[in-house]
């Protein structure tokens, strides 16, 4: 046999195995499907948040909002809930601290106090993450 024969045979064989792979049957679908990785990603698919500087004044939701002995009880022995107070929007934005300092300089600021928030807020939830805060 030649070379040129062989080679012929070969890519017969070789295009023949490729064909009956593709023709072969998909497996069959097994009874408990595997679970979707992406699943979570639903709660994950909103704004990544807007970072930037802030100014407004700091609101507790406890006090201001809902005034009354039991409030300013609680706030005396847990301390402020505070939140933003933008002027000229319409929506009271919680503050999380993002960091030990962040939370410090929380505490150790003013209750309605006009301040300036540097952090990202992210606008799904309305609440801006504190990575400083500057009193003005």
């Amino acid at each position: 046999m030649t070379l040129r024969t062989l080679l012929q045979i070969g890519t017969l064989a070789a295009l023949t195995l490729v064909a009956a792979c593709a023709t072969a049957p998909a497996p069959a679908p097994s009874a408990v499907a595997p679970a979707d990785p992406l699943t979570n990603a639903r709660f994950y698919t909103g704004s990544l948040g807007n970072q930037g500087i802030f100014p407004g004044k700091l609101v507790c939701l406890r006090c201001d909002l809902r005034p009354g002995s039991a409030a300013e009880a609680k706030c005396a022995k847990e301390g402020h809930q505070f939140a933003l107070e933008i002027p000229g929007d319409p929506t009271i934005h919680p503050l999380i601290p993002g960091d030990a300092r962040a939370l410090q300089q929380l505490n150790g600021a003013a209750h309605g106090a006009d301040v300036t928030i540097n952090g990202t807020l992210y606008p799904n939830l309305g609440v801006i993450v504190v990575a400083g805060l500057t009193a003005r």
